[in-house]
């Protein structure tokens, strides 16, 4: 029991490091591969932040994830959009040179030694029950629990959710009616990379990061969206808690060495067997 609880956290970190790139493709139906830079830069710059002010990680982890929200406006609002209009692909291959060239830049600035966050509760357990987990695991579970509760309501309770499902399902009819759509399209991505940041942050505090390993984490991340079902909040969570449970699963009967071949053998699996997802009938971004 206390293994499958280990893996159902360890997903629940999982899922919630790939929520952002569920909402991006679930409305803007773009493919972010940057995202792992994403959440890679998020812990970086919650690092530097703890360095200067101190103060707890999850806390300081808001500024940092308003700048790099910041910073991806821009992005999507005056390079990916104006790329969207020629083609699908091309914004793929611009995400794509943007997290080669985020990467040089923080191995040029931190080098390749890992990096981890340091709290009282990263390398703590707590008893429930009588069954022992990492506090740190169990923190970035129920904080992916409520991301998905909070983008849930936004996006079916608000105005700003009313005008992102339309640009979603009907870009032209949208922008017909008043929309801006260019204006929904980057500020989905600013939301969306300001939880990645969030689940960065998450990360370190479990795990250490260092500048190359936002695509180990992209590929994670891809897998339980592809599991969840593409562009689904909800599937996204029940697909990291998949992910999490066999990777912890497998690793336990095969041995640690072989949690990629694992995971990813799943993912070749529900993709012959299903390819929009196991639950692709989940409501969607």
């Amino acid at each position: 029991m206390e293994l499958v609880v280990q893996g159902l956290l360890l997903g629940g970190l999982y899922a919630t490091t790939a929520l952002g790139l569920s909402l991006v493709f679930g409305v803007i139906k773009m493919v972010n591969l940057a995202h792992g830079e994403f959440l890679i830069v998020g812990a970086y710059l919650t690092s530097m932040l703890l360095a200067v002010v101190g103060g707890d990680p999850l806390l300081v982890a808001i500024p940092a994830a308003l700048v790099i929200g910041l910073l991806a406006y821009p992005l999507q609002r005056f390079v990916l959009n104006p790329l969207l209009v020629h083609s699908t692909e091309a914004p793929i291959t611009a995400t794509f040179g943007v997290s080669v060239a985020v990467q040089s830049m923080l191995l040029l600035a931190f080098s390749s030694n890992p990096r981890t966050i340091n709290a009282a509760y990263s390398s703590s357990r707590v008893e429930i029950l009588g069954i022992g987990m990492r506090s740190s695991l169990l923190i970035a579970t129920i904080i992916g629990v409520v991301l998905v509760i909070i983008l849930g309501f936004v996006l079916s309770r608000t105005r700003f959710g009313r005008q992102v499902r339309a640009a979603a399902a009907d870009p032209d009819a949208a922008a017909l009616v008043g929309i801006d759509v260019k204006h929904t399209y980057a500020l989905v991505l600013a939301v969306a990379a300001s939880v990645a940041a969030i689940g960065g942050t998450l990360i370190a505090l479990s795990f250490s990061v260092d500048p190359s390993a936002g695509t180990s984490w992209l590929l994670r991340a891809f897998t339980v969206v592809v599991l969840g079902g593409l562009g689904s909040l909800r599937g996204t969570l029940v697909g990291g808690f998949i992910v999490g449970l066999v990777e912890t699963l497998g690793a336990q009967v095969f041995g640690s060495q072989f949690r990629d071949v694992v995971v990813f053998g799943l993912l070749v699996v529900v993709l012959l067997v299903r390819p929009n997802g196991l639950f692709s009938k989940v409501q969607r971004a």
